[in-house]
């Protein structure tokens, strides 16, 4: 059905009144209410809430922005055109934000439990949205009785065009594509949302709102020219897109070069509107928290562009071959959402709520007055909670001495911790809360007065019966003097009115009421963090320890650290207590990730071969460790120490021994099914694929079960914990094709081959590749591992699996499984260190308890009950062969399928029991100590439920049983 429709004749009698402008605005706007209502009870619920930063964080992006610029972006097209809409239109448009609001449910609701074909669902919902809303506004524009505007709503169809794409992007992040391509896809998902979308639909809607608010004019052709920048936004957008996908950080560059230089254009506009609105005489002050809340939202989007160029400049020269340039980009989150997307959203909302209640001038200036209460006490102290948060996170000496400058030097980074964001997360809050609490009694304001019905002056903005004025012409109840031909210059201003000393005695109060309010509670948060040793500077914050005996000298003491061969060189760092201390960190490693991190907290971030950073660890008072954090690293060896010659307090000894013990059984739950989200591995062996074969491994890094509600952060080939069973025959070449996704350096052992491990088996860095070819010219059931140190935390990771070369003339079996024993050593939760190592819930490798031989699962093909849940089968009188793989790291397997013999077994490349023998053998268990495989053989002779375990028992009873379900 048509969005347009003509209308209808004076003779028709609609059914029903048609539908008010005022009331659409009730019904399409409510969702946005719903979303603010709920991110409030998120945020104060957050801690309990699992990826609670991506739900905030798409909350206000999905749910509050991309709803209002629906709503919005209506409201301003038939403002601007004034297309004829039938009434039926309206309650399409109705149906278009609900869809919307269901598909942006919907993704929600698959993201949480990392459902992922839930979350392409959604997208494709909010797609097929924008989508509507895109052709609703072309058809809009094609029937457009004042189309001089028309270049705003053509920004805004470009604008909805990039959101399906950047939806189906950030939905194919769900299902895990591993390194380079979650970075690069994460990239283009952040850019086309928020610098296409939501970037070129704000700047295009401040070409003509900017001038409303200001109650100035903005002559067409300026505008005309102005809204050229939106082309170039829309172009740089595209190429930046290209230049993330490819991995080229240089053309990422140039485009978004190109985009803030087209920004820029069109702030220029802006600026010179504004210095035109002030040199205008006027009765009314304008509304101050529009104004400074747009022009504040504004200024942080310029800022973030600079931050994301620098971010994506410093990666010049190199492809995106981890996930470093991602994780820099998430540090812009605070600046993008909180400084520019939702001051932007509540500037705008605050002046266009009012004039869409309308109830005459008297009832306007009421709402918007009220709108704008405590405007500049807001917006200081809001903005100044927002840079000081994002210079908190950020490294370097200008970091440091722009925070110290907004602190008024009253406090340092180095003060900085816990106590400090929270107190400054919660001042913001409230502030953002305000303005629901203004909204209702600004309501309330337009409803009284409303009802009063006093004629007043009017203040220049459009009544609730007309739409937003053409900015291109004085507003409505505008005088002359408010006309861009009749300014007057500043410099012929007359003195100040007494309701204009007014204003600027409440704006200075606004100032000092914010500012004092942020110190305030920037020197609780930073008094609490020192005292309690939580700060940035505490001994289990992030450098300088709490106060204690040693005074700080003053000095700085300057090391340069290399990183290479699992080694710190030097790795004992010898400084006076009290000094400062800076390390030049490099990693000359040719293959391996490394990273520092100091047990005062301070991290360097990882670092690929050949990069390198400064870490400031602050003022240092007693010795400090520090080591590598990347899995397995510092088991190996890779620490180094502070000294100073100054012993630790007793706090810190305290500090350090509590928690958990890192050498703790987790607890398995063997008696349940596995998750929703496990996916069963097939024990089949796979058909053979003939004389040649070539295949790839893709070593990536997931969240993977290992037994019923147990995570673990796997290592692995293919995405399961154990990789994919490769078949080969005697005598055939296999080409394997090793790809690196994962955030370090991983390889492969091929245990069937013959070739000098120098090449073949070197370690490869993320985003590198490499061909493997061997010939099995060998019988057996042959493990295959990566072999890059420490071998055995990225076995126990899940990077092993299984290759296949049955001997000549095997007979053909009715089945044939193959069982991979594997056991896996985790971090216990509330250990020292695990909060921090934990990612997506998922539970480290624990270097600890693999030198301890403590193994918390024992499982057969990555998982301790899916044979349990989901049993081999069989029948009566078949013949069953079980290929049965060792795969580590540590422990062997005794084979045993309890109430069945075998009758053969094959073992290492030789038969110990070949069917039919003269002494009508049979065996029990196949023996196999790590790395070590072969087969077993049997028939089973009556239906019922075995079971196939590891007859050391202890491995049993930590997950090393299936069931064989054998039927007649």
């Amino acid at each position: 059905m048509p969005e347009l429709s003509s209308a209808p004749s004076p003779s028709a009698r609609p059914e029903r009144p048609a539908p008010s402008r005022r009331s659409w605005h009730r019904r399409a706007a409510r969702p946005v209410t719903w979303w603010m209502l709920a991110l409030i009870v998120v945020v104060l619920v957050h801690p309990w809430i699992p990826q609670s930063r991506w739900l905030m964080v798409h909350m206000v992006t999905l749910g509050l922005i991309t709803t209002s610029i629906m709503v919005w972006g209506q409201h301003f097209t038939e403002a601007l055109l004034k297309p004829r809409l039938g009434d039926e239109t309206r309650a399409r448009q109705v149906t278009r934000i609900r869809l919307l609001t269901a598909g942006i449910v919907v993704t929600i609701a698959g993201m949480l439990p990392s459902w992922p074909w839930l979350v392409l669902l959604g997208a494709l919902m909010v797609s097929a949205a924008l989508v509507w809303y895109a052709i609703a506004l072309g058809l809009q524009v094609k029937a457009a009785l004042a189309p001089r505007f028309v270049f705003t709503v053509k920004a805004y169809i470009a604008a909805a065009s990039l959101l399906p794409l950047g939806a189906v992007l950030g939905s194919l992040l769900a299902f895990e594509a591993g390194e380079p391509w979650q970075g690069r896809l994460l990239l283009a998902h952040q850019i086309l949302n928020v610098l296409g979308f939501v970037g070129i639909t704000v700047t295009g809607t401040l070409l003509t709102l900017w001038p409303t608010v200001l109650r100035t004019r903005i002559d067409l052709p300026v505008a005309r020219r102005a809204a050229h920048g939106t082309t170039g936004m829309l172009i740089g957008v595209l190429g930046a897109v290209v230049g993330a996908l490819l991995g080229s950080p240089m053309v990422g560059v140039i485009f978004l070069l190109a985009y803030a230089a087209s920004f820029g254009w069109v702030v220029t506009t802006l600026v010179r509107l504004s210095i035109q609105s002030a040199r205008q005489e006027r009765t009314v002050p304008l509304p101050r928290f529009p104004l400074l809340s747009i022009a504040a939202g504004v200024a942080w989007f310029a800022v973030a562009q600079l931050g994301l160029l620098t971010l994506w400049w410093r990666h010049a020269g190199s492809p995106l071959s981890s996930s470093l340039l991602a994780a820099d980009v998430q540090q812009l989150t605070a600046p993008f959402v909180a400084g520019f997307l939702l001051q932007v959203l509540l500037g705008a909302m605050s002046y266009l709520l009012p004039v869409t209640m309308g109830g005459g001038p008297r009832a306007l200036k009421g709402s918007l007055g009220m709108m704008s209460r405590f405007a500049t006490a807001r917006v200081l102290a809001y903005n100044l909670v927002v840079a000081l948060i994002v210079l908190a996170d950020a490294d370097g000496t200008v970091a440091d001495g722009a925070f110290s400058v907004l602190a008024l030097g009253t406090a340092q980074i180095a003060d900085v911790g816990s106590w400090t964001r929270i107190l400054l997360s919660l001042l913001g809050f409230v502030v953002l809360v305000s303005f629901l609490v203004l909204m209702m009694l600004a309501v309330r304001a337009s409803v009284r007065l409303r009802r009063e019905s006093l004629p007043t002056p009017g203040i220049g903005a459009p009544s609730a019966s007309t739409p937003l004025a053409s900015p291109a012409a004085p507003a409505p109840s505008a005088t002359p003097a408010t006309s861009a031909t009749s300014a007057t210059p500043a410099s012929s201003k007359p003195p100040a009115s007494p309701a204009e000393r007014t204003v600027n005695r409440r704006a200075l109060s606004g100032v000092l009421v914010g500012i004092g309010s942020v110190l305030g509670v920037t020197s609780l948060g930073t008094s609490l963090d020192r005292s309690l040793g939580t700060g940035a500077g505490g001994d289990d914050g992030a450098g300088v320890s709490p106060a204690g005996s040693v005074t700080p000298t003053g000095e700085t003491t300057t090391i340069a650290v290399s990183m290479a061969e699992m080694r710190f060189s030097p790795d004992v760092l010898e400084m006076p207590a009290g000094d400062s201390l800076v390390i030049e960190l490099s990693n000359d490693d040719e293959q391996d990730v490394h990273d520092l991190v100091l047990a005062s907290g301070v991290s360097s971030g990882r670092l690929r071969p050949g990069e390198s950073t400064t870490v400031d660890a602050g003022v240092i008072e007693h010795d400090l460790d520090g080591w590598c954090s990347i899995a397995g690293h510092r088991a190996m060896g890779m620490t180094l120490q502070v000294i100073t010659g100054e012993r630790g307090s007793e706090h810190d000894h305290a500090a350090n021994t509590t928690g958990a013990d890192e050498l703790a059984r987790i607890p398995l739950d063997l008696q349940s099914a596995p998750g929703a989200e496990h996916t069963l591995y097939d024990a089949r062996l796979p058909e053979s694929s003939g004389p040649e074969q070539r295949l790839t491994l893709e070593a990536v890094d997931v969240p993977a079960e290992i037994a019923p509600g147990l995570v673990m952060d796997a290592m692995t080939y293919a995405g399961t914990v154990v990789g994919p069973v490769i078949r080969s025959e005697l005598g055939a070449r296999l080409t394997v094709d090793l790809v690196n996704h994962g955030a370090m350096g991983h390889s492969l052992d091929l245990h069937a081959g013959q070739v000098a491990p120098d090449q073949a088996m070197r370690t490869i860095a993320p985003g590198e590749s490499l061909e493997y070819a061997i010939t099995t010219d060998h019988a057996g059931a042959w493990l295959y591992h990566c072999s890059t140190m420490p071998m055995s935390v990225h076995v126990s990771a899940g990077m092993l699996g299984a290759l296949i070369v049955p001997p000549a003339g095997l007979a053909a079996a009715d089945r044939e499984y193959v069982l991979m024993q594997s056991e896996h050593y985790l971090v216990p939760p509330g250990a020292p260190g695990a909060a921090e190592a934990m990612h997506e819930g998922a539970l480290p490798v624990s270097s600890a308890k693999i030198a301890a031989e403590q193994p918390d699962a024992t499982v057969f093909n990555g998982h301790a009950t899916q044979y349990l849940d989901a049993p081999l089968v069989a029948k009566v009188g078949e013949r069953v062969r079980v290929w049965v793989v060792a795969g580590g790291p540590s422990r062997g397997v005794s084979f045993h399928v309890v109430g069945a013999v075998f009758d053969t077994v094959f073992k290492e490349g030789e038969y110990l029991l070949a069917p039919e023998n003269e002494n009508a053998g049979g065996a029990q268990v196949l023996d196999l100590a790590s790395a070590q495989g072969g087969f077993v053989e049997m028939v089973f002779e009556e239906p019922g439920t075995y079971t196939a375990v590891n007859h050391s028992m202890v491995e049993m009873e930590r997950g090393a049983r299936a069931l064989i379900t054998v039927t007649d």
